[in-house]
This record gives structure tokens, C-alpha cells and sequence, in this order.
């Protein structure tokens, strides 16, 4: 699978990894999240004000906008303007469902009459530590502003989720098998391929879509300075870490393989046109200007069934997972009454409208003679290469 080559990805800090913890256990619910100054995310209207209804449990903007807030604090930092309103949108969105789904597990909770003991919250709370990679949950907990009464209340759900859940999620499991995962192989030999290319860092000069010669001429003499104190024996992991504009600079800038044909011509070039080691000459590409370090080669190689065979069954078993949970949590928003209200039903309607309008504008004068082919979605939870944007 491109998981298993693609190896230049992003390492978890402690941080990271204990938020994705907190949304796993709580379903991606309103957890502990890391402190962004001056940045909020709003919904409009105010704080009092209702904007969705669970049944008959009213939602305030105040709350959505806490949570597409805290939902914003794990955005990079160095997300280039322009991308931050669309950005927002999402999170906002992710908000509302994120407490949606929360309200909507709390009633059922409620309705049902099953305890959760505190014992039992106790043992999550041990299991969640262990499953940490460093650090102890408390010191954690304070670093993302967390609440101890929130993160047991998380838990609380959780294990509530996980109780219901139990039955058709064993039934589910028991089909992941080695002969399964055996006959996905033998069926994707492409996903379990290391690619043939060569391995590159960079540097990166961003340069807004929009930018004038001026900030094109000053972004370029960044990177030609960029470029001279690397000549002159500068560390190029360190420099990136600290002045590149791409997401890959916390791994010093490394990019992993570059297969020919997936980045911008003048980018490959500079790729496979230099010296392995060498520090080539400054490159413009769509997205700013790039300072190219070949560091090797790579070549083709399908893994065996051996070497993936864990892997690919922990990823199996996860995806049967998050299939229970999207399944769980359906059932409840269909058995719900879930109403928008104030300013998210004006935006809601003024979207639908303009997605009608769209997609009327787009619709073709005559009806397809034959119809489209269902197209596959690959396997979930197989993020892409990373790439030099």
C-alpha cells in the first residue's frame, strides 16, 4: 500500500499523537485541543443563540464556534493565508457534527440505563496513558487544555459506543483473516509496490497565486540566499526546519521518493538533472521557489506477503472499525430529529442554492446514451505521497 513506501511521512509529536487519541476515543468529539491565539472560528449570530437542535437539545453558536476554534489550533501554522477561509468552512462543519454526534450519544446513553462505572473510566484512562507515546496524561492533558471532567466524559461516551457496538463489531472482525488479507494482496499488487525514483529534499519560497513581480523578485532572492549558505556548508535538515514553507519541513525538508510524471516539469528536472548530494540551482515552480538536494535513489520493488502481512491486517482491522462506528452513529442521526436553526439554516440554504445553481449550469443538454461506470474507491485509510506543495 503507498503507507508501507511511502516512509518520508511526517512524524507525530506527543501532542499530536495524544489529540488523536482524545478523537478516537470521543469520535472526533469536542476534545483536548492545543491553545491558537487571535483565530476563532464562528458560526455568526450570538453566543446564546441556537443553531442546531438534537431532538429537543439546542446546540449555541458559542459552543460550535469553541469547537471549530479548538478544531482551527491544529492547523500548521505556516498554512498559507489564502487557504485559512476554506479552511474555516470545513471546521466549521466538522464543529457541528463533532457535537451532533456528541449530543446524540449522550441521549441514547441516557436513554438506555447503562452505567458506565468510574472504575471502568479509571481503566480507560490507563489504557489511553499506555497508548501514549511519551509523556504522562496529566502533564498532556494541561499542555492541550483539556479538563479532567471533559476527557471522563469522552470516555464515558466512548465506552457506552464500544458497548453497543460490541456484538456486530466481533461478528465483523472475525472475517479479517490472513486468507482475506492474503487475497487483498494478491488482488493490489500496485498498493504493496515500492515505486522506482529518486529520493529528494527541498526548500521552499512560497509565492501566492496572486503575487506581483515584486514579491516574486524578493521571493526568489530569498531562496538564491537560501541557496548561497547551503553552498557554504550550512546543515540543510536544519535550515529547512526553520525557513522552509512546505509542510515536509519538519522532516528537514525531505520529500521522500519522487516518482517521474507526479510534480511540476521544472521541479522533476532539477530532480533527476543533478548531482545525488549536490545543491542545485534555484527552480520556479506554480507554488514558489524550490532549493533541490537529490539524496538518492530508489528502486522497484513489490513487497512480500510476509513483510506487509501485519500491517495490512491492523490496517483491515481498523477500517472494519470505523465502518462499525460510521454505521453506529448513522443509525442514531436517523432515528433523530436534527434541525438547524438562526444563522446556520440562512448559510445552509443560501449553499444548497448555490450547489442547485452549479449544478444546473453544469448539467449537459442531453442525457448520456449509457451510464457511467461505478468507480471504485481504493481502501481507506491510505494517505498519498506526500508532495513538494
Amino acid at each position: 500500500m503507498i503507507w508501507f513506501w511511502n516512509r518520508h511521512r511526517e512524524r507525530e509529536t506527543d501532542m499530536a499523537q495524544f489529540i488523536r487519541w482524545i478523537g478516537v476515543l470521543a469520535l472526533v468529539w469536542a476534545a483536548g485541543c492545543g491553545k491558537k491565539e487571535a483565530q476563532t472560528v464562528t458560526p455568526g449570530g450570538t453566543g446564546t443563540e441556537i443553531a442546531v437542535w438534537v431532538d429537543q437539545t439546542g446546540i449555541t453558536s458559542a459552543q460550535i464556534q469553541a469547537e471549530a476554534t479548538r478544531l482551527f489550533s491544529h492547523v500548521p501554522k505556516d498554512v498559507p493565508a489564502e487557504q485559512i477561509p476554506q479552511i474555516q468552512a470545513r471546521l466549521l462543519q466538522q464543529a457541528v457534527d463533532n457535537l451532533v454526534v456528541r449530543q446524540l450519544v449522550r441521549g441514547e446513553m441516557d436513554r438506555s440505563g447503562v452505567l458506565i462505572t468510574q472504575e471502568e473510566i479509571e481503566q480507560g484512562k490507563k489504557d489511553l496513558e499506555r497508548a501514549l507515546p511519551g509523556g504522562s496524561l496529566a502533564t498532556l492533558m494541561a499542555a492541550a487544555d483539556l479538563p479532567v471532567e471533559e476527557l471522563e466524559m469522552n470516555l464515558r461516551l466512548d465506552l457506552f459506543k464500544n458497548k453497543m457496538m460490541a456484538e456486530p463489531l466481533k461478528a465483523a472482525l472475525a472475517a479479517v483473516t490472513e486468507e482475506a488479507a492474503k487475497a487483498y494482496y494478491d488482488a493490489h499488487p500496485e498498493e504493496f509496490t515500492q515505486p522506482e525514483g529518486r529520493l529528494a529534499s527541498h526548500i521552499l519560497v512560497r509565492v501566492k497565486p496572486d503575487a506581483d513581480e515584486a514579491a516574486k523578485t524578493d521571493a526568489r532572492a530569498k531562496a538564491e540566499g537560501i541557496r548561497k549558505a547551503l553552498l557554504e556548508g550550512a546543515d540543510f535538515a536544519k535550515l529547512a526546519g526553520e525557513v522552509s514553507e512546505c509542510i515536509s519541513r519538519p522532516r528537514g525538508g525531505a520529500l521522500g521518493v519522487i516518482p517521474r510524471g507526479r510534480e511540476a516539469k521544472a521541479f522533476e528536472d532539477a530532480v533527476y538533472g543533478q548531482e545525488i548530494g549536490a545543491i542545485g540551482e534555484v527552480v520556479e515552480s506554480p507554488v514558489g521557489f524550490h532549493v533541490i538536494k537529490a539524496t538518492g535513489e530508489q528502486e522497484k520493488k513489490l513487497f512480500s506477503f510476509e513483510e506487509v502481512k501485519d500491517r495490512l491486517l491492523a490496517v483491515m482491522k481498523a477500517q472494519v472499525q470505523q465502518k462499525a462506528t460510521a454505521d453506529y452513529i448513522k443509525g442514531l442521526k436517523e432515528k433523530a430529529t436534527i434541525k438547524l436553526d438562526g444563522p446556520l439554516a440562512a448559510i445552509a440554504a443560501q449553499g444548497e442554492k448555490a450547489r442547485q445553481e452549479k449544478a444546473a449550469a453544469e448539467a449537459p443538454l442531453m442525457e448520456p446514451a449509457v451510464p457511467e461506470t461505478p468507480v471504485t474507491a481504493p481502501v481507506a485509510g491510505t494517505p498519498a505521497p506526500a508532495t513538494a506543495e
